[in-house]
């Protein structure tokens, strides 16, 4: 690899990273983060990739990789979050990656595997942060849901909810005292109320994409709240994807695809 292209790399790793920082932190104290970073990220990425695509000595191979990235990384974005997989800020997030470090810089033993040919980066990215996302968010909520449960706290008393949906929930959410759920951006009702059957129901997956929806929403569930004298309910916290997606990166940049690492130790 020339030194140009090189030294391209190492500067889309730099805006990645520091758009995806910047992200991060917006992520965690407003729950809402703005187009900028994801513009300069993407303004970069394509900048550093036309100029890498002159000077890499393997024009063909790279540019084939760079252009599958860029197009797995389009539609997996609008997919997703059309699909309610990931929030607006983590779907504009994996599109303006897909213009970003399709080829590995850094020469690990683990990056240099065959099958890294044939994957794109972006993929990988994704695999990391569901992988990361799945074993970081959903085990301190059971835990701590079990640890309340031990203490003899009726988790689900004013529940109507099978068993494989309180095991859901509980590894998703947890039972939040109402006057504490108000007016917070970071969470989602996990309930709402069946005015026929008079009891409150588990509802799984019901973020929705438009703001007003979300709130039209929030505000039944509230109204319903004050009329059956609700003390406490199951919610879900929206857990801050950019930081996930933050993590998945640089795992991506050093070792690859954590399940090609797995993978490669033990066969």
């Amino acid at each position: 690899m020339s030194e140009v292209s090189l030294i391209m790399l190492y500067i889309q790793f730099s805006t990645v990273i520091g758009c995806l920082l910047v992200g991060s932190i917006l992520d965690l104290i407003k729950r809402e983060v703005s187009d900028i970073p994801w513009i300069l990220m993407a303004a970069v990425g394509i900048i550093t990739t036309i100029v890498f695509l002159i000077y890499t000595e393997n024009k063909r191979g790279d540019g084939i990789l760079i252009g599958v990235n860029f197009v797995i990384g389009v539609v997996m974005g609008f997919l997703l979050f059309y699909t309610g997989v990931m929030g607006g800020a983590d779907a504009k997030a994996i599109m303006a990656l897909s213009v970003n470090t399709a080829v590995y810089p850094f020469p690990f033993e683990l990056t240099q595997l065959d099958v890294y040919q044939y994957i794109p980066g972006i993929f990988n990215i994704f695999f990391n942060w569901l992988l990361v996302m799945i074993v970081i968010y959903p085990l301190p909520l059971l835990f701590f849901n079990l640890y309340k449960r031990a203490k003899g706290e009726k988790l689900f008393e004013e529940t109507n909810a099978n068993f494989a949906s309180k095991i859901l929930m509980m590894i998703s959410g947890y039972l939040a005292p109402v006057s504490k759920t108000k007016d917070r951006l970071d969470i989602v009702y996990s309930e709402v109320y069946d005015k026929e059957e008079e009891q409150w129901e588990i509802k799984h997956f019901i973020q929705v994409a438009e703001i007003e929806e979300e709130e039209k929403y929030k505000k039944e569930v509230e109204e319903n709240i004050e009329k059956t004298k609700r003390e406490k309910i199951w919610v879900k916290v929206l857990p801050p994807g950019i930081i996930f997606l933050l993590i998945g990166y640089i795992i991506n940049i050093f070792i690859g695809n954590i399940f090609f690492m797995i993978y490669s130790f033990a066969f």
